[in-house]
């Protein structure tokens, strides 16, 4: 079973505009209503693929139950720890003339350690040996970053698969706990080694270090340029089909959905980036924070390149 955890699930809300004047009054084309955060939205694409998860974390209010209900009505398993406070609203702003989004992000509500607590309870209860656990996103104020860390080794003690999609200190202390796999895009890398992540060949690098960290399996996302993978069975790259794109909204959380998809399947890093790439570019076609459909995903995955990369042999002493 797939496990997916968010701590600071939103309710995303798009608008779209034909233009966008700050200062003005303008009139709203379409607006649509979706339950979010990486770790749903990662729920949400496995259970289009054909799937099953069951979303976790945190459910604050009565926003947080309206999430609870619309997941379940679509087919997502729940099991969400209900906190005080009201879950956060984020929207997205798309002006259709100039092809831009602006993204306005609630930082959540306040979330007592004891719910983190009551959190950990139910993972331990749940998660068996050979499941896999999604923990992605941000982490809502005052809960420590630790808390990702702890989720991680908890999980791997019982022998569970571990993948951490995070930013920050959320990312740096997780890592440190090892998780199986990390996922994240060249920004979030960048802010985590320190370094720029400017070509395909420094994204490699970037994963190297990963791998180096205790990580098993490490997959930067390159935006249009693709994806690379490393892991032990070696190294791959991917190049997604072309698309006239809509949103890039959700896209990284489709990728992972498919990768972790995948993997659970017992299918290799090959096919498992192959699914992946598919998923997250079927999730531009899609408006706002609507995510993939998964004819769109049948039909992109053909369409896939993934290449192993062979490693480049060393030079020779004297030459």
């Amino acid at each position: 079973m797939i496990f997916t955890v968010t701590l600071n699930p939103a309710i995303d809300q798009t608008l779209v505009l034909e233009r966008f004047v700050a200062g003005d009054t303008l009139r709203v084309k379409s607006s649509r209503f979706d339950p979010g955060g990486k770790g749903i939205n990662v729920s949400r694409v496995v259970r289009e693929l054909g799937g099953e998860s069951v979303a976790m974390g945190f459910a604050p209010g009565g926003l947080g139950r309206y999430i609870e209900q619309t997941l379940k009505a679509q087919g997502v398993k729940c099991d969400f720890v209900h906190t005080k406070g009201e879950a956060r609203t984020n929207i997205t702003i798309i002006d259709e003339s100039r092809h831009m989004h602006t993204i306005l992000s609630d930082p959540g509500p306040q979330t007592e350690d004891r719910s983190a607590e009551q959190l950990l309870s139910k993972l331990r209860k749940r998660l068996h040996a050979n499941d896999w656990l999604v923990v992605a996103g941000s982490i809502p104020p005052p809960l420590s970053p630790d808390i990702y860390a702890e989720m991680i080794t908890m999980a791997r003690e019982n022998w569970v698969h571990t993948v951490l999609d995070a930013d920050g200190p959320a990312l740096v202390i997780g890592v440190t706990a090892r998780p199986e796999m990390v996922k994240g895009n060249r920004r979030e890398l960048e802010r985590l080694l320190g370094r720029r992540l400017g070509d395909e060949s420094s994204s490699l690098e970037a994963a190297e270090v990963l791998r180096g960290m205790g990580v098993r399996m490490a997959v930067v996302t390159r935006g249009r340029e693709g994806a690379v993978a490393v892991s032990d069975e070696g190294s791959w790259r991917s190049v997604a089909p072309r698309v006239r794109a809509v949103s890039a909204v959700g896209s990284g959380d489709g990728f992972l959905a498919g990768i972790v998809l995948s993997l659970s399947r017992g299918d290799n890093m090959e096919d498992a980036l192959r699914l992946g790439v598919a998923a997250g570019t079927a999730c531009v076609l899609t408006p706002g924070t609507e995510l993939c459909r998964r004819r769109e995903v049948d039909i992109l995955q053909p369409r896939v390149k993934v290449q192993r990369i062979e490693p480049q042999p060393a030079l020779a002493q004297g030459s």
